[in-house]
């Protein structure tokens, strides 16, 4: 049962709790179940405490450098993770990519390509 729960599991994890609730009420509708990071220290106890989930959305908006070293700490556990950005940002997208994610998409979000997004990256984890 814990292997299901994990394998439909997505971590959220973002500043601004309004938009994390909004974002955790999206996935749910798409038929997975959210485990939200709302802080640096909420993320950095989910991965300290190896909970599964088997993908990560990072809105990196509002958080300090210190969220780059958290999101290395998912790519180095074979997390798939999508970063989302503030605006387009070379910068961002390269930092990105650096420390593992899969892809980096920009604010304003576009919900059936964040969906299509999620989708496309589950299908390529096994």
């Amino acid at each position: 049962m814990a292997e299901r729960a994990a394998a439909d599991r997505l971590l959220i994890v973002g500043s601004n709790i309004r938009n994390q609730e909004l974002l955790a009420a999206f996935i749910e509708r798409l038929g997975y179940t959210t485990l939200r990071a709302d802080t640096l220290d909420a993320l950095t106890q989910i991965l300290d405490a190896a909970q599964p989930f088997r993908f990560a959305l990072v809105d990196v908006t509002g958080f300090d450098l210190a969220i780059w070293e958290c999101c290395a700490r998912l790519h180095a556990r074979d997390i798939p993770l999508l970063i989302i950005s503030p605006r387009q940002s070379v910068a961002v997208r390269r930092l990105g990519y650096a420390h593992g994610a899969q892809a980096v998409m920009e604010k304003p979000l576009i919900m059936r390509e964040l969906a299509d997004a999620i989708h496309n990256l589950l299908q390529a984890v096994p």
